[in-house]
């Protein structure tokens, strides 16, 4: 994937995360895959009408510690309450990965104690979180 290819899926992720809550439904469908580990796996990335209606949006982010990418919830609106969502993870501050050597927002999950990072940039740096290989890709493979 060419740096430009990069660049326009970091803005569709950055889009998704800003977009107001009145806005229509926007989640995308995203493959993620490391080459020289041979990992692959898809994820969701933003909130539907029903993830609105809670006050949530899905984000892709790595676990360093167990070398895990997942999804998690967080709230579209920090402030406002998100009913029905117990798990809901949190922004705590800055952490830094080790694996890329920077400050990167770190988020928690409630029960979880490896600190998360969002995968944008893993994803700036071609660094793939699993096994820290040059190689790291994302293809937008749908959207609702």
């Amino acid at each position: 994937m060419t740096s430009r290819h990069h660049f326009l899926l970091l803005m569709l992720v950055w889009l998704i995360l800003s977009a107001p809550v009145d806005v229509r439904s926007e989640v995308a469908v995203i493959d993620v895959s490391c080459a020289s580990c041979g990992y692959r796996e898809r994820f969701i990335q933003g909130a539907d009408g029903v993830d609105q209606a809670h006050n949530v949006q899905s984000i892709i982010v790595v676990c360093e510690r167990t070398r895990q990418i997942r999804n998690i919830k967080i709230p579209i609106d920090p402030g406002a309450p998100s009913p029905g969502e117990p798990l809901l993870a949190r922004r705590y501050g800055n952490g830094r990965s080790e694996i890329l050597g920077l400050e990167l927002p770190r988020f928690l999950v409630p029960g979880n104690t490896c600190p998360l990072f969002p995968i944008t940039a893993y994803l700036e740096a071609n660094i793939c979180p699993i096994d820290g290989s040059q190689g790291f890709t994302i293809t937008v493979v749908g959207q609702y």
